[in-house]
C-alpha cells in the first residue's frame, strides 16, 4: 500500500512538470542560485550576482533546497560552467531538472500522512488522508514548485509519522542482534536505513567541507594560521562516530523510528531553517501537554532514543551552517536567523500583516473542494468526549484513550499548532499555512473513515449542512469574475503583495465553468454522503473528483496561465532572434530574476560596462550612457508594460522608431528589439 501511496504522488505530480516556464520570483531566483553552485562546483557558499541592488551573497535560505537543484542540474547537463548561452530558455530540461526533486520531496510528506494513519486507524484512513492532503490546491501547487517549502514539508512531515509510530506502537519486544567480533547492533531494516540515511546525509558534507573549507583562525592578521576544513569537521566526525556507537546499543524499535527522523527533521532544518526541527519538537510537546501522555516517554528506550536523534539531528544541520560562519563569519548569521526568523517573525518584514485570521480565507482557496468536508471533520475531532492519560495515572478505572482516538488528537494538534505558529508570525505569505496540512489531512482521513466505518447519516447531513455553502461561497470567491481564478497563484508566488487587486487577467482564460462544475460535483456528493447505502460509492467519487480537479489544476490551468505569467517564452524568443552575443539584452527596471536566471547571469555578468541592467540609482542615467556607447547596434529590451512609455522616451530619437514589440504574449512584460 504505501509503494501504491507513493505511484499515486508520480502519476500526479510529475506528469508535464517541465511543460510550463518557471514563476517568478521565486523558483526563478532560487534556481539562479542552484545554477550559481553548479557553475562554480561551490557546495558551501550561496551566490547571486545578478542585481545592483543586492549583494552578491543569498543568505536569506539554507542550502537544501540548492543542493537538490544542483544534483538534478549536473544530472540533466545543463547550467554548467560551459553551458552555451541560452541553454536554460531554449532546454526543455531546465523546468524538470528544477522541479521534480520538489515533486519527489512531497512524497515523503504522503508517506508520513499515511503510515500512523494506515499503522492505528485503517489503511482505508490512511488512504483517505493521503487523497485529501494530496489534492489540497496549496499543497499540489507547491510540489510541483522549485522552492523551499516542499523540501522542508516533505521531510517534516515524514518525521512526524515516525515519531507517531514510536510514541504510539506498543510493541515493546527487543529486538534481535547481530554480531561481529566484539561488535553488536540491532538486526532490523530500520536500523540499516538510519545509518544509510545519516552516512548519505553526513558524510559528503563532511568530505567537501574538509577539502574545500580554509579557517583563518584570525582573521583580521595576514600572519594568521589557515586551518584546513578537516579541523573544523572533527566534532561532527565524531559526533557521526558517537551516534553509530549510541544507535547500535538500541534494544527496541521504537527508538530506531527517532534516529530516521531526527535525520529527516535536519534535513528540514537545511531547507527552511530552525522550524525544520522547531516544529515537530512543538506538535510532540503539544500532545503531551494535551494528553499528559507522559508516562509513554519512559518505555522502550524512548528517551534514549530522543537524545540520540537529537545528535543525528546536530551531525547532518550543522555541519553547513559551521561552514558558512568560518567563511563568512557572522553577517550570515544575521542575515539567515536574525533578519529571516527573527525579524520576520516578531518585527515583520517583505509581506502581509495579519493576526490570527489572516489565513481563514485563504484557507478556502487551499483546501478546495475538500472545504465542504474539512470544517466538520474538525469539528468531529475536537467534540469528541475527552479523556487523557491522567485519570489512568491517577488511578481511574475508566480506560485509556484508544489508538484511534490518540491519532485523531494528534492530527488536530498538529494543525492547531502549526497555525498557532505562522499566525503569531509578524510576516505573512499565503504558503505559511502548508505545514499544518498533513495534520488536517489525518483529522479527514479518521473522518471520512469513521462515516464509512459507522454508517454516521446524521453526522454526514451536518457535514452537508454546514459544508456545502461554504463550498459555494468560496466557489464564487474564486469564479465570480475571470481574474480571481489567480488566488491559485496566489498560494505560491507572492505577486499579490506587489499587486493586491492582480495582473490583468487574459481574456481567452475563463476557468469559471470547470471551478463552478467541480465545485457543484463535490457538493453533490457531499450531500449524497447522508444516504447511507451509497457512502462508499460517494467517497470514491469525491476522491475521483478532486483527482481530477488536481489533474486540470497542475497540467492545464497552470500551463496555460504559466505561458503568459513566465518569462521563459520571451527570453527564449530573444535567443532565437539574435544575430550574435553583441545583440545584448537590457532589462531596464527590472527585478523579477527571470531576466537573469534564463539569461543565466548574462545581462550582468563582466564589467561595468557591458552589464546591461538598470536599476536602482542611475537607472535612466546608465542607461543613456550604455545606448550612446553602443550606437549602430541591434539591441533588446525586457521591461514591464506599464513601463513601456517611459522606455520609447530615454531612447535617442533617431532610434524611437526603430523600437518595436517582438513578443506581447506576457501579461506583463515586453520583448523588444530597437536599433540603437
Amino acid at each position: 500500500m504505501l509503494l501504491l501511496v507513493m505511484a499515486f504522488g508520480v502519476l500526479l505530480y510529475i506528469p508535464f512538470a517541465g511543460s510550463y516556464g518557471l514563476w517568478d520570483p521565486w523558483e526563478t531566483h532560487y534556481g539562479e542560485v542552484a545554477r550559481q553552485m553548479t557553475a562554480r562546483h561551490d557546495y558551501i557558499s550561496l551566490w547571486w550576482p545578478g542585481s545592483p541592488i543586492d549583494s552578491e551573497y543569498f543568505w536569506s535560505k539554507p542550502v537544501l533546497t540548492f543542493w537538490l537543484m544542483s544534483i538534478s542540474m549536473h544530472i540533466a547537463g545543463i547550467g554548467g560552467a560551459g553551458a552555451p548561452p541560452g541553454q536554460l530558455a531554449l532546454s526543455s530540461a531546465t523546468e524538470w531538472a528544477l522541479r521534480v526533486p520538489f515533486c519527489l520531496m512531497a512524497l515523503m510528506a504522503l508517506a508520513g500522512v499515511y503510515v500512523p494513519t494506515a499503522r492505528f486507524i485503517s489503511r482505508r484512513a490512511g488512504v483517505l488522508a493521503v487523497l485529501a492532503l494530496g489534492t489540497f490546491p496549496l499543497f499540489s501547487l507547491v510540489a510541483r514548485q522549485a522552492m523551499t517549502d516542499m523540501a522542508f514539508i516533505g521531510p517534516m512531515t515524514l518525521a512526524l509519522g515516525l515519531g507517531a509510530l514510536a510514541l504510539f506502537d506498543d510493541d515493546d519486544q527487543e529486538l534481535p542482534r547481530r554480531r561481529w567480533g566484539f561488535l553488536s547492533w540491532p538486526h532490523h531494516p530500520l536500523f540499516y536505513i538510519g545509518v544509510a540515511l545519516i552516512t548519505v546525509t553526513a558524510v559528503p558534507q563532511f568530505v567537501i567541507d574538509s577539502i574545500y573549507l580554509q579557517w583563518r583562525v584570525f582573521p583580521n592578521r595576514a600572519d594568521s594560521w589557515v586551518l584546513r576544513g578537516v579541523v573544523v569537521m572533527l566534532p561532527y566526525m565524531a559526533g557521526f562516530v558517537a551516534f553509530l556507537y549510541w544507535s547500535a546499543r538500541t534494544r527496541f524499535k521504537a527508538p530506531l523510528y527517532l534516529y530516521i527522523a531526527g535525520v529527516l527533521c535536519a534535513l528540514a532544518t537545511l531547507a527552511k531553517g530552525i522550524a525544520g526541527l522547531g516544529l515537530p519538537v512543538i506538535v510532540f510537546l503539544a500532545y503531551l501537554l494535551f494528553t499528559w501522555n507522559w508516562k509513554r516517554l519512559q518505555r522502550a528506550q524512548l528517551l534514549y532514543g530522543v537524545l540520540v536523534a537529537l545528535l543525528a539531528c546536530a551531525v547532518v544541520a550543522v555541519p553547513w551552517h559551521h561552514a558558512m560562519l568560518v567563511r563568512h563569519g557572522l553577517p550570515f548569521w544575521n542575515e539567515l536567523y536574525g533578519d529571516n526568523h527573527w525579524r520576520r517573525m516578531v518585527l515583520g518584514r517583505h509581506g502581509d500583516r495579519g493576526s490570527f485570521e489572516y489565513f481563514v480565507r485563504g484557507l478556502g482557496y487551499a483546501l478546495f473542494p475538500w472545504v465542504s468536508i474539512a470544517p466538520a471533520a474538525f469539528t468531529w475531532a475536537a467534540m469528541r468526549p475527552f479523556r487523557n492519560a491522567r485519570s489512568a495515572v491517577e488511578g481511574d478505572a475508566a480506560p485509556a484513550p484508544s489508538k484511534k482516538q490518540e491519532i485523531l488528537w494528534f492530527g488536530a494538534i498538529w494543525f492547531v499548532s502549526a497555525y498557532g505558529i505562522v499566525s503569531m508570525s509578524m510576516t505573512k505569505f499565503h504558503h505559511y499555512i502548508l505545514p499544518a496540512l498533513p495534520g488536517l489531512a489525518i483529522v479527514m482521513g479518521c473522518f471520512l473513515d469513521d462515516l464509512l466505518g459507522e454508517r454516521r447519516g446524521r453526522l454526514a447531513k451536518v457535514t452537508a449542512l454546514v459544508g456545502v455553502p461554504l463550498l459555494a461561497l468560496v466557489t464564487f470567491d474564486l469564479a465570480a469574475e475571470q481574474k480571481n481564478a489567480q488566488h491559485f497563484i496566489w498560494l505560491f508566488s507572492y505577486d499579490y503583495i506587489n499587486a493586491p487587486t492582480g495582473r490583468p487577467w487574459p481574456p481567452a482564460l475563463n476557468y469559471g465553468p470547470i471551478l463552478i462544475a467541480a465545485a457543484a460535483a463535490f457538493g453533490l456528493g457531499t450531500l449524497m454522503l447522508a444516504w447511507r447505502r451509497a457512502q462508499r460509492a460517494v467517497t470514491a467519487g469525491l476522491a475521483v473528483v478532486a483527482v481530477l480537479f488536481t489533474y486540470f489544476l497542475l497540467d492545464v490551468y497552470m500551463k496555460q496561465v504559466s505561458d503568459v505569467w513566465s518569462q521563459k517564452r520571451l527570453i527564449a524568443k530573444y535567443y532565437q532572434t539574435r544575430k550574435s552575443p553583441d545583440e545584448r539584452l537590457v532589462a531596464w527596471q527590472m527585478y523579477w530574476r527571470g531576466e537573469t536566471f534564463y539569461t543565466q547571469n548574462e545581462i550582468y555578468q563582466g564589467p561595468m560596462d557591458r552589464r546591461t541592467v538598470f536599476l536602482g540609482d542611475r537607472n535612466v542615467e546608465s542607461l543613456k550612457e550604455w545606448v550612446g556607447r553602443n550606437r549602430g547596434k541591434r539591441a533588446f529590451f525586457i521591461v514591464e508594460q506599464a513601463r513601456w512609455g517611459t522606455l520609447q522616451g530615454l531612447l535617442p530619437a533617431d532610434s524611437r522608431g526603430t523600437l518595436h514589440i517582438i513578443d506581447s504574449s506576457n501579461n506583463k512584460f515586453y520583448l523588444a528589439e530597437a536599433r540603437l
